[in-house]
């Protein structure tokens, strides 16, 4: 039996970013993948299972996601004006408020 999916991953600065769903599973903590921005550790982690589909009766498109997916939610967009040359390029990256596991953690337990 395969299992296929990808972790989603915030740091505690709010940035987000995914990574496949076995790469956590080898390695130690202190070995972790570290934020591509900010290179902080990452504090909340939300496995996506995408074994059987990301949604139930897809085909009838009344489907619900089914694959544990978090919708990460902004809450500053990237900003691509520079302040110091005035040109746009990406100079700072949105920021996205961090999920509380406690919410999703009964969300999925007491799903009915």
């Amino acid at each position: 039996m395969s299992y296929e999916g990808y972790s989603q991953l915030w740091c505690k600065n709010g940035h987000y970013w995914t990574v496949d769903c076995y790469e956590l599973d080898y390695l130690e903590p202190e070995d972790y993948p570290k934020c591509p921005v900010c290179k902080e550790k990452f504090v909340f982690e939300n496995r996506v299972d995408l074994t059987n589909g990301s949604f139930d009766d897809w085909d009838n498109g009344t489907g619900e996601r089914i694959d544990g997916w978090i919708k990460p939610e902004l809450i500053e967009p990237h900003k691509i004006k520079c302040k110091h040359c005035g040109k746009e390029h990406l100079c700072e990256c949105s920021v996205y408020k961090i999920p509380k596991k406690e919410k999703w953690l009964r969300k999925i337990i007491y799903k009915e």
